[in-house]
């Protein structure tokens, strides 16, 4: 068995060298993105079917040679964690995993429905509840509930919109929905009033580097020779 190599100790890092890379592929959309003490330094999206295979390394490498940096300037990889594609997030913590074991950095993994919703934070009022919706497929999303300051009302789970005890569960408080997932979302709530629709918004990299930054100062990270994404559920073939 490979033993992982010894992280690099983080006291010894001056502070403003915080360079983080941070890796999105949760659904159809491949993500890149670079923070240095939680501010975005550049970040690159790729809005195609299958591509994270074949293109993500080649962005992480475009990424890096643009902001003029090299790999080995990378103080930690945040990842993805998921729910969303199992093929995705298979990918993305492959290469996330390579490049921390390489580097001997740490891997930070990240919520891409906390993500979702912190980038929606900033755009609702107090009273509103977030409900970030990732295409699980056939009647399905991925989703959980949170308030405006990110507390989280319930927690990231798979949800049945063709289930009457689902739409019973809601809250009656004001909500939106958004993802990828909307546009099945409409099909069985478009009658609560309580509820709102905002389509075009997906998982990116950007929202997971801002999330990153905290825990890389905590030294919240996550074991690289047995992390897995959240899946939630089991992979089938389309």
């Amino acid at each position: 068995m490979l033993k992982q190599k010894k992280i690099k100790n983080l006291y010894s890092i001056p502070y403003f060298m915080s360079l983080i890379l941070s890796i999105e592929t949760s659904t159809g959309v491949c993500s890149v993105a670079l923070h240095d003490t939680g501010k975005l330094i550049a970040h690159t999206t790729l809005v195609s079917s299958r591509s994270h295979a074949e293109f993500l390394m080649v962005i992480i490498d475009d990424l890096l040679k643009i902001s003029q940096y090299e790999q080995k300037a990378l103080e930690a990889v945040a990842i993805s964690h998921g729910p969303g594609s199992y093929t995705g997030l298979r990918i993305g913590a492959a290469v996330a995993k390579g490049l921390c074991y390489g580097l001997g950095i740490p891997l930070i993994a990240i919520d891409a429905l906390e993500a979702m919703a912190y980038e929606m934070s900033f755009w609702i009022d107090a009273e509103t509840l977030l409900c970030p919706a990732i295409d699980a497929r056939r009647s399905a999303i991925y989703t959980l509930i949170t308030n405006k300051n990110r507390v989280i009302k319930r927690p990231t789970h798979i949800a049945l919109l063709d289930s009457e005890e689902y739409r019973a569960s809601l809250p009656n408080e004001p909500l939106v929905f958004f993802g990828d997932g909307v546009v099945k979302c409409k099909q069985f709530l478009m009658e609560r009033t309580n509820i709102r629709f905002v389509e075009g918004v997906l998982p990116s990299a950007i929202q997971i580097g801002y999330l990153a930054f905290p825990k890389f100062q905590e030294q919240c990270w996550e074991a690289i020779a047995n992390y897995e994404p959240c899946y939630l559920s089991q992979f089938q073939e389309k």
